[in-house]
C-alpha cells in the first residue's frame, strides 16, 4: 500500500512539471545558476550570500543532481519533486513510529502519507525548484527520529537524531525553528528519569553540534548573515509589534480551513490548506486527541512540532504565506489521519464506511482538480512565474538548435537568472543582445532566424526584415504586448545589407554608416554617433572603437572611445556576416571653435593599443577612417 501511495505521489509531483507551474521564476533559476557555479568549481559556499542570504544545502544537492544527470533548465524542479516524494514514506514511518503503541499505527501512517501525497499545498511546493521543500522533510524527520530514539533508548540513536537536526539547518531559514521543535518533542517523549534525560540529551546535542559545526562557524565569524534574511522578511512585522503578530496568528490559523495564501505563486489564491472533507476529518482528529489521553505524550509531541513550524510565518510578513509554514504540512496531515482511522473503527455500519470512502475520494478529487485544472487558470500566473521572459528565452534557445536565435532584451532582463541560465545551457546558435546598447542581425540570414525581443526593439527588426512573421507574446490577464517572436526564413537580406561600405578595418570589419541625429550642434553639446558595422569575419578578440572630431589643425578636437554595445555584445561574440549597430556619445568642448569638423572612426585592441589598418576611397590616414562631417555653430 505504501508503495502505491508513493508512486501516486510521485506521479502528481512529476506530471507536466516543466509546464506547471508555467514559466520559470527568478528564485528557481537562481538555484540552478549557483549549482552550476559549484559544479564548475567557481564557488563552494557553506552559506549562499546572494539575495539576502540562504542556506546552501539545497544548492549542493542540485549540484550533485547536475553531476549525475547533467545541467538542465528544470533540474531544480525535478530534484524538489524527488524530495517531496521522499517525504511521503518518511511521513508514514514517522507517524507509525510515533504511534507505535496504537493498534492501528500502520493505518494512521498510511492515511497520513496518502493525505500528504495528494494535498495541493505539498504537491505544489514539491513542483517548485526551491529549497523550501526540504523543510517539511526535515520537520517530519526530526519528529520521527526522536520518537524512534526514545523507543530504542540507545546513545547512538540520539547521536543520529541530533545529526538529523544539525543537517536540517543547512536547508532553509525556516528550518531554524526545528531546534525548538526538537527540544519540545524531546521533552514530551522523555520518561523523565534525570540520568537518561541528561545522557541522551548530551548525546543528542553532540550529534547536532558536530553536524552543524561548519555552518555554525560561518555564522560565528559572520553574524550579520544569520540575521540578514530574517530582518528582510520581517520588517513590517517588527514595526507592527504585538498587534501585527496577533493578526498574523489569526490569519495563519484560518489558513488551514478558511482562507489560505493569496499569492498565485504559492497557492490557488485564497484556497485553504485543506479542502472541506479533509478539514472535517482534521477536527475529528483533534477531538480524538483530546479523548485519547493515554497517548498524551505522542499527541503533545505532534502538536508541539506542528505549532513550532508555524512560527516562521507568524513572526514574518505576508501571512498566511504557505511557503514559510510549509514545515507544518506533513504534521498537519496526521490530524485527519487520526480522525479517519478512529471513524472507521467506530463505524460498524457499512453505509457509514462507504460514506467515509466517498468523502476521501471527493477530497482527493478536489485537490487534483484544484491544482491541475483551476490553479493554472487563475489570474496572475503570467507575472508570478515570469512567463513572458521565459517564453522569449526558450524561443531563442529552441530556434538556435536548428538555426539562429537572437534574444534581444533590456539590461534588467539580461541580469535575470533565467536569461543567464539560457546563456549557460543553450547548445545551439543563440545570440544574446542588450537592446539598450545595440542591435545585431544577419546581413543575409544563413539559416532560419528567429528574434525573441521586447516590444521597443520590434520596429527596428521589422525595418530590417519587413517580411518577418510576428508572433506576439501577450501579457495576461491585462492584455498587452510583453514581447514578440519574429521569424525570418533562410536567405533573406536585411535592408542594411544593400549599403555601400564606408571603410574597411583590416580583413575583419566593415563600417557601413556613421549617423548623428542632427547636422549642427552648439559647443558643449552631447552628440550621439550611431555606428553600423558588418563583421567580414568572426573577430577573435575584443576590440574597442573610437570616434574623433577632427578640425583644421586639430587632429583631435574631441573624442570618445567605447567597446561596442558597452561590452554586452563584444566583438568576440560577433559572427561573420552579422551587422551590429550601436551608439557612442561624443562630448563637444564648451570652448570649441565654430566651424565644420570631420568625424574619424578607428578600431583598436585595448590591451595593446594597436589599431586595425583602414582602407577606404580617398583614404587620408592609415588607421582612421574619415566618414562624416559635423557642423558646430
Amino acid at each position: 500500500m505504501l508503495v502505491s501511495i508513493t508512486v501516486l505521489a510521485a506521479f502528481l509531483r512529476y506530471w507536466q512539471i516543466t509546464s506547471l507551474p508555467p514559466g520559470f521564476w527568478y528564485d528557481e533559476a537562481h538555484k540552478s545558476i549557483v549549482a552550476l557555479e559549484i559544479v564548475r568549481g567557481l564557488r563552494a559556499p557553506i552559506y549562499v550570500t546572494d539575495n539576502q542570504g540562504i542556506e546552501a544545502g539545497y544548492f549542493w544537492l542540485l549540484a550533485g543532481w547536475f553531476r549525475l544527470f547533467g545541467p538542465s533548465y528544470f533540474g531544480s524542479r525535478l530534484l524538489s519533486a524527488l524530495l517531496g516524494t521522499l517525504t511521503i514514506p518518511l511521513a508514514f514511518w514517522t507517524t507509525r513510529t510515533l504511534y507505535r503503541a496504537h493498534l492501528n499505527a500502520n493505518a494512521i501512517g498510511l492515511v497520513s502519507a496518502g493525505g500528504l501525497g495528494i494535498v495541493l499545498w505539498h504537491v505544489h511546493w514539491s513542483r517548485l525548484g526551491l529549497e523550501t521543500i526540504t523543510v517539511p522533510l526535515f520537520a517530519v524527520a526530526v519528529l520521527g527520529v526522536l520518537a524512534w530514539a526514545w523507543q530504542l533508548q540507545k546513545v547512538w540513536a540520539f547521536v543520529l537524531a541530533g545529526a538529523v537536526l544539525g543537517l536540517s539547518q543547512y536547508s532553509n531559514p525556516g528550518a531554524r525553528v526545528l531546534s525548538l521543535q526538537a527540544l519540545l518533542v524531546f521533552a514530551a517523549l522523555a520518561d523523565w528519569k534525570p540520568k537518561k534525560i541528561l545522557g541522551f540529551g548530551v548525546a543528542f546535542l553532540a550529534g547536532a553540534v558536530v553536524a552543524y559545526a561548519p555552518l555554525g562557524w560561518f555564522f560565528l565569524n559572520n553574524p550579520q548573515w544569520f540575521f540578514n534574511r530574517i530582518a528582510y522578511t520581517s520588517a513590517n512585522a517588527r514595526a507592527g509589534g504585538l498587534s501585527f503578530y496577533f493578526d498574523n496568528l489569526i490569519k495563519t490559523l484560518l489558513a488551514f480551513n478558511i482562507r489560505g495564501d493569496v499569492m498565485p505563486r504559492h497557492n490557488l489564491s485564497l484556497r485553504p490548506a485543506l479542502d472541506v472533507a479533509a478539514s472535517i476529518w482534521m477536527w475529528v482528529g483533534m477531538w480524538v486527541m483530546l479523548r485519547d489521553r493515554i497517548r498524551w505524550r505522542e499527541h503533545g509531541a505532534l502538536i508541539a512540532a506542528f505549532a513550532v513550524n508555524l512560527i516562521p510565518m507568524i513572526f514574518s510578513d505576508g501571512a498566511p504565506g504557505f511557503g514559510r509554514m510549509l514545515g507544518a504540512v506533513p504534521l498537519l496531515m496526521i490530524l485527519p489521519a487520526l480522525g479517519i482511522v478512529a471513524g472507521w473503527e467506530w463505524s460498524r455500519n457499512q453505509a457509514w464506511r462507504v460514506l467515509m470512502v466517498v468523502s476521501l475520494a471527493v477530497s482527493a478529487g478536489l485537490n487534483v482538480s484544484d491544482y491541475f485544472v483551476r490553479y493554472p487558470r487563475q489570474s496572475g500566473m503570467f507575472d508570478a512565474f515570469e512567463v513572458g521572459l521565459w517564453t522569449l528565452t526558450q524561443s531563442a534557445a529552441q530556434a538556435g538548435e536548428s538555426g539562429t536565435g537572437y534574444l534581444i532584451l533590456d539590461e534588467a532582463s539580461l541580469q535575470h537568472p533565467a536569461t543567464r541560465l539560457t546563456r549557460e545551457l543553450a547548445t545551439g546558435d543563440v545570440r544574446i543582445v542588450n537592446g539598450q546598447t545595440c542591435l545585431a542581425y544577419p546581413a543575409v540570414t544563413q539559416a532560419a532566424t528567429m528574434f525573441a525581443a521586447l516590444p521597443q526593439w520590434i520596429p527596428s527588426i521589422l525595418t530590417q526584415y519587413p517580411q518577418a512573421t510576428v508572433t506576439d507574446v501577450l501579457h495576461e490577464p491585462e492584455t498587452y504586448q510583453y514581447g514578440a517572436v519574429l521569424a525570418v526564413p533562410n536567405g533573406v537580406s536585411s535592408e542594411a545589407a544593400s549599403q555601400v561600405e564606408a571603410a574597411r578595418f583590416g580583413s575583419i570589419l566593415a563600417l557601413l554608416s556613421v549617423k548623428t541625429p542632427d547636422e549642427a550642434y552648439a559647443p558643449g553639446a552631447q552628440v550621439s554617433v550611431k555606428l553600423q558595422w558588418l563583421a567580414l569575419a568572426a573577430p577573435v578578440g575584443r576590440y574597442t572603437t573610437f570616434v574623433h572630431l577632427v578640425g583644421a589643425g586639430k587632429p583631435l578636437a574631441a573624442g570618445v572611445d567605447g567597446e561596442p554595445c558597452a561590452g554586452w555584445y563584444a566583438t568576440d561574440q560577433w559572427h561573420a556576416g552579422e551587422i551590429v549597430e550601436y551608439t557612442l556619445t561624443l562630448s563637444l568642448p564648451p570652448d570649441l571653435a565654430l566651424g565644420v569638423y570631420a568625424l574619424a572612426v578607428g578600431v583598436y585592441q585595448w590591451q595593446t593599443g594597436e589599431r586595425l589598418p583602414v582602407s577606404q576611397p580617398d583614404q587620408r590616414e592609415p588607421d582612421r577612417a574619415f566618414v562624416a562631417t559635423l557642423t558646430v555653430k
